[in-house]
């Protein structure tokens, strides 16, 4: 194989033969191929804080193009409705399907194919949405004009097979004083092999209303034979407020950008993300938040641990420009490390041109466990591996806690707890802190 350079992601198939093919009847090709020149003319990370830590090296999808998907929306039966869901809606390498229950009818949700010439933010900004915005093969919108869903919309998105790409937009707007709450699964089958020969890129383009307010949750536990590129891009109305927890899990090599646009005054997001990194994992996340309204409110959490080899760069810039008097802010970004070989980055950043701030602060650390908790708990009557284990799961468990829907938390539990052990039972006490 070619050597490649560390921020290479060379594919063969991002061309304007592929663009016309998933432009049906010339449809959208126009933002298409804005959007493909500017993914061959923007470098992979533009940000020079953050260029250093950018490696694409695990992902050999060169060849792995997508296919043209079918983009009319299956009805899926009523059977495949989760206990206590209001809708559910299917992503995969087969197209998308939805089943709407009773309560997500009687509210008016709308979930319909979409549109081929849909504009998709940051597209000529950022290569990752550029990437997505041209070569997306299938595409979902999800509407709630008005009204109140209690219960959750589950969005499943599985995994291509082997050697494919399945890159998908997922829109959502809620109209003025609309509430909802969304559950992410992302997954897929066991994994084939050690390289990620297969691509999983999505989008997910929130739009809030003056006063809506969204729970999302997402938890990404993809096989290891998989890249995952991801996407998010929130715009607030006055009054908005967005719940954001994220869980990044599985997959060879994830990495992910989140844009949150708070200009509607008194918007707010509260974003809590969770990593594991294990084996050769590598996890490059990214959050910008940009507080343009006024009397703002921005408070993200980012917890990562890392073993085996695994690497973790985790980021963020909160602006306040000169429009956002009254903001309070916090930006925290935390890494343990679980053996000598693993290795973590965190880089909170501010960029402030506002001195009328509410609050405007960030804090991050980077290290391995301490040894006086080990030595505390062990005095207990734990053994190593229990010491240890506590001592991670009580670092996770604030962020795990926030997630807004308690079935979800518990999942997460169960999986870190898993990833967990397994990373214990594979390095002796002498390779870890």
């Amino acid at each position: 194989m070619t050597r490649r350079g560390l921020a290479d992601l060379p594919l063969e198939w991002a061309t304007t033969e592929t663009i016309t093919e998933l432009s049906p009847g010339g449809v959208g090709l126009a933002e298409r191929s804005a959007a493909l020149a500017a993914f061959h003319a923007l470098p992979t990370e533009s940000n020079l804080l953050f260029t250093g830590y950018v490696d694409l090296r695990a992902a050999e999808v060169e060849r792995a193009a997508p296919r043209v998907l079918p983009q009319e929306i299956r009805a899926l039966p009523s059977s495949a409705l989760p206990d206590g869901a209001a809708a559910l809606i299917e992503i995969s390498s087969a197209g998308v399907g939805a089943h709407l229950g009773a309560e997500a009818a009687a509210a008016g949700l709308h979930i319909t194919p979409l549109a081929a010439d849909a504009p998709m933010g940051g597209a000529t900004e950022d290569r990752t949405a550029a990437l997505i915005a041209a070569l997306w093969n299938t595409g979902v919108s999800i509407n709630l004009s008005a009204g109140r869903i209690a219960a959750p919309i589950v969005i499943r998105v599985a995994a291509p097979e082997s050697g494919s790409s399945l890159i998908a937009r997922i829109a959502v707007a809620l109209g003025d004083g609309a509430q909802a709450s969304i559950v992410e699964e992302i997954s897929g089958g066991a994994a084939a092999s050690r390289a990620a020969t297969s691509l999983l890129a999505t989008s997910s383009e929130i739009s809030l209303g003056t006063r809506a307010s969204l729970a999302l949750s997402s938890i990404q536990d993809l096989p290891e034979d998989r890249a995952y590129v991801t996407v998010r891009r929130h715009t607030f109305g006055e009054m908005a407020q967005l719940q954001l927890a994220v869980a990044q899990v599985g997959a060879r090599l994830v990495r992910g950008r989140i844009d949150h646009h708070l200009a509607g005054d008194g918007s707010g997001v509260r974003q809590v993300e969770v990593v594991f990194g294990a084996g050769d994992q590598i996890h490059d996340l990214t959050t910008y938040s940009l507080h343009s309204g006024q009397k703002t409110v921005g408070d993200l959490l980012a917890k990562g641990v890392f073993a085996g080899n695994a690497r973790g760069y985790i980021k963020g810039v909160t602006t306040i420009p000169r429009s956002g008097r009254g903001t309070n802010s916090y930006l925290g970004e935390f890494g343990m490390l679980l053996s000598k070989t693993a290795r973590s980055v965190a880089i909170p950043s501010l960029w402030i041109d506002q001195p009328d701030c509410e609050r405007a602060a960030h804090g991050s650390s980077v290290g391995p466990i301490d040894p006086a908790q080990i030595f505390y708990l062990r005095s207990r009557g734990l053994t190593d591996a229990e010491a240890r284990r506590t001592i991670v799961m009580g670092f996770l468990e604030p962020v795990v806690a926030a997630l807004p829907l308690d079935a979800e938390a518990e999942r997460l539990r169960e999986v870190l707890a898993a990833k967990l052990d397994a990373a214990l039972a594979k390095q002796p006490a002498a390779l870890a802190s």
